[in-house]
């Protein structure tokens, strides 16, 4: 993510934003969904079934593709280890990884403090902006 829009996300993440304040974050998520699914479709093309991997606590490489073959190795070695939440993390992500279609889906594994959490985009459920 460029640091432009990091700036962007954190002048609009207020404690009592306006809703004018919730529709520019909410056009901002949007928007960075929609372009990291661009790249996760380009990734899937060049390399094969993957994730994209967001370690925002990382201070080299924040940002990263893991192909299945590479999660594969990455689940051996949390199984082998006890590490059993994560495992079950990149396992999800093997089985996601290899049924996604990547026109109309990504799939993104952010990896932080807190561990590692899965996350399944769908292009077509993008957020809508319209209050119902």
């Amino acid at each position: 993510m460029t640091d432009r829009r990091q700036q962007l996300i954190k002048k609009l993440l207020k404690a009592n934003p306006s809703e004018n304040e919730e529709k520019m974050v909410t056009l901002i998520i949007e928007r960075i969904l929609a372009d990291m699914a661009d790249f996760y479709e380009k990734f899937f093309n060049a390399e094969g079934p993957g994730v994209i991997v967001y370690a925002p606590d990382n201070t080299e490489n924040t940002m990263y593709y893991m192909t299945t073959k590479e999660l594969i190795t990455g689940l051996e070695d949390l199984s082998s280890r006890g590490i059993d939440g994560a495992a079950e993390v990149m396992r999800k992500g093997i089985a996601k990884a290899e049924s996604v279609d990547p026109e109309r889906e990504a799939i993104f594994i952010i990896e932080d403090k807190k561990g590692l959490k899965l996350f399944h985009f769908k292009r077509e459920e993008m957020i809508k902006l319209d209050k119902e």
